[in-house]
């Protein structure tokens, strides 16, 4: 993980600072994450051509088709992101082009597809209705809205946090929250975030992404998916480690009622990456599961 940035860490000293969290200062430090943070602007009219949107139509161009799942049927698209208007404080997407994302049925993972066109093949894109029927869609099309990026911080969650190195006698669960609310207290509320923390319970989310993407049967056992992970990259148990430590959250996309998102009971959907294939622009490696309550 980068080290924060100058303002980033002093953003996070003062809140430190103000809640007295100096006792967990080191940990928080170690511990944050630089994420880009989009929430929703205003409806989307479609004015342009390839401008952040979540729900609505695509920007598509020529060469890429709208995907099918495994039955032939055709995926809903939920989001395009213009990585030029993205905030990525550790510059690890591309600096320009489109990302689309689109989702189909969906249970413990979901069939899904992450396309991705450079500025120079957008320049013949068109808004793109689906080809057909959308059965995630059935009760009615999800509405379009322009989203605004900021970057911003995130502190581990329930499901990450290590509750004895933010505990003392004086701050307990609710203090850290109050800590963690201070950080985004003049922040629009997201309906899209990148890098962050994955929203759930139990913090296996890279576990079971990195087992999907090396084709290892799924565990909720994180001794037992390292085994099976160092099985599948020889035998080596400390690479399998940092491939868990690489994957990152490309984006988790919360429910929302002005789009029409409903992912179970309000609950969220996470796409993941190897830090590696984002490097490398493989966005055709990606995992994608949901979470609710």
């Amino acid at each position: 993980m980068m080290s924060l940035s100058g303002e980033n860490r002093s953003r996070l000293l003062q809140a430190i600072e103000a809640h007295g969290f100096e006792h967990a200062s080191g940990y928080l430090l170690r511990t944050a994450k630089q994420i880009v943070a989009l929430s929703k602007k205003e409806a989307d009219r479609y004015p342009q051509i390839g401008n952040s949107r979540i729900g609505g139509e695509p920007d598509l161009p020529e060469m890429l088709e709208w995907p099918t799942d495994s039955d032939g049927d055709l995926m809903s698209f939920v989001l395009q992101l213009n990585a030029a208007e993205l905030e990525d404080t550790e510059r690890r997407l591309p600096t320009e082009g489109v990302l689309f994302f689109f989702v189909g049925d969906y249970g413990l993972e979901v069939e899904h597809r992450v396309l991705y066109a450079s500025a120079r093949q957008m320049e013949g894109a068109r808004r793109t209705a689906a080809p057909g029927e959308l059965k995630l869609e059935e009760n009615g099309p999800y509405r379009p809205f322009k989203l605004n990026a900021q970057s911003s911080l995130e502190l581990p969650g329930y499901a990450y946090v290590d509750e004895e190195a933010v505990e003392s006698e004086e701050h307990g669960w609710e203090e850290y929250e109050d800590l963690n609310f201070a950080l985004h207290e003049e922040d629009e509320r997201p309906v899209v975030k990148m890098f962050g923390y994955a929203e759930g319970q139990h913090g296996d989310d890279e576990y079971m992404a990195a087992l999907e993407l090396f084709g290892c049967e799924s565990t909720y056992d994180p001794t037992e998916a390292i085994e099976r992970l160092a099985g599948a990259l020889g035998g080596d148990p400390e690479l399998a480690r940092r491939e868990v430590a690489d994957i990152l959250m490309l984006a988790e996309i919360d429910s929302d009622d002005d789009v029409g998102f409903m992912w179970g009971d309000a609950g969220v959907l996470h796409f993941f990456i190897r830090k590696e294939d984002l490097l490398r622009g493989r966005f055709d490696r990606t995992y994608c599961s949901y979470y609710s309550s």
